[in-house]
């Protein structure tokens, strides 16, 4: 007799929102960049992506994105703060993965020298690190050397 299934059973359960490519795990060093992406069987289905629980916003280090079935969030410059279980949500369904944040290997290359130098005269020290992008702070008898008048403090590298 064959089945005796309604078409509108059949048609819903063809439509049913499946996830077709899950959320993996990422590990990334300090300051990388990292992406998570989902992919879902239907197009243009709203979800919500969060961090440990809490949900997340599109903002210039966050770019979230929906083209047709796929769904991304972006992370750019990952900090040690973004580790996390990222998820995404939709219509009942989730997946899941987490992001290891590495501390970056930063070592001084080349260390200060003693400069010898007559008062009133400019001086300048120099120290080089194995990285760019390092937010380094110079210190006199353990107090903070901030620039001024007299002070200037520059950083060369990307």
């Amino acid at each position: 007799m064959g089945d005796n299934i309604p078409g509108g059973i059949v048609a819903a359960a063809k439509n049913r929102l499946q996830v077709v490519k899950c959320l993996e795990d990422v590990e990334v060093s300090e300051c990388e960049s990292c992406s998570f992406e989902v992919t879902l069987n239907l197009a243009y289905i709203e979800g919500v992506w969060t961090r440990d629980g809490v949900q997340l916003k599109s903002k210039p280090n966050c770019r979230i994105s929906t083209h047709g079935k796929k769904h991304s969030l972006i992370l750019n410059r990952a900090a040690l703060g973004d580790a996390g279980l990222f998820s995404f949500q939709a219509n009942g369904i989730q997946t899941s993965g987490r992001l290891s944040v590495r501390a970056r290997d930063i070592h001084i290359v080349k260390e200060l020298e003693d400069v010898d130098t007559t008062e009133r005269q400019p001086v300048n020290f120099l120290c080089e690190v194995n990285q760019v992008d390092v937010d380094g702070r110079w210190y006199r008898d353990d107090c903070r050397i901030r620039p001024g008048d007299n002070i200037k403090i520059r950083h060369q590298g990307k």
